[in-house]
């Protein structure tokens, strides 16, 4: 055993040098505070890291999602195409009724006026 003590001293030596140099340089209840610091900021990396994947992974579906908006959009603008061209008979239809209704709503209305009613007499005096 005194072999291993032998050739063991020289580090003991540093270590036990080290460990009074820190000692004296940092007192252990700074050291502890800066512990508890590192300990602190890591817990806020790993949280602030975990948020990023979230964010990540609505930003991928949202990607995802672009293409078949697109193409969805492009249906609606099609079928609305469609359905425009479908209503221009019925737009010149209501135009036309229309125009039909403001002929006859005139003449309806002149014969339809109640004659002037006669002047009023004067009273007797």
């Amino acid at each position: 055993m005194r072999l291993v003590d032998l050739a063991l001293a020289p580090i003991r030596f540093v270590l036990g040098d080290a460990e009074h140099e820190a000692e004296t340089i940092l007192p252990v209840r700074d050291i502890a505070d800066i512990q508890t610091r590192v300990l602190d900021t890591a817990e806020s990396i790993k949280r602030a890291t975990e948020s990023i994947e979230s964010h990540i992974v609505v930003v991928e579906a949202l990607a995802t999602s672009i293409a078949p908006l697109t193409e969805a959009v492009a249906d609606l603008t099609r079928q609305l195409a469609e359905i425009n061209q479908a209503l221009v008979p019925v737009a010149d239809v209501e135009r036309d009724v229309s125009r039909m209704e403001h002929v006859f709503g005139r003449r309806r209305r002149q014969q339809h006026e109640l004659p002037p009613s006669p002047p009023a007499d004067p009273p007797a005096a």
